[in-house]
């Protein structure tokens, strides 16, 4: 097949997909505009404390928004608990209020202290 056949045929493709072919075809998370739950264990557990040993509230998977509200240097988590080591925590609120490890949120986005 011609590379000028194969472009239109990509092309004709995204265009019957819309959005959906567009998120296939980047393999970029719906949520990216802001700050999403992106770790190497497919999720992350939204906890009562900044401590991997405090109770779960929930789980977020990949993708999943969350919105910040504020962090909390506490206990270091390091791989394979987490995507790199590090003792800070954000405190989310939605969809439910807990606390993540900050290696397992991408897009972050700045916040105050706790």
């Amino acid at each position: 097949m011609s590379e000028n056949r194969t472009a239109r045929r990509l092309t004709r493709i995204a265009l019957a997909t819309g959005a959906a072919g567009a998120l296939l075809l980047t393999g970029t998370p719906a949520s990216a505009a802001g700050p999403y739950i992106s770790s190497n264990s497919g999720g992350a557990n939204i906890r009562t404390c900044a401590n991997t040993g405090c109770a779960s509230n929930g789980y977020y998977g990949n993708g999943t928004g969350v919105t910040m509200v504020c962090f909390t240097d506490a206990q270091w988590v390091y791989p394979p608990n987490s995507n790199y080591a590090s003792n800070r925590w954000f405190k989310v609120n939605s969809p439910t209020t807990g606390y993540i490890h900050s290696s397992l949120v991408s897009n972050q986005v700045s916040t105050p202290g706790c």
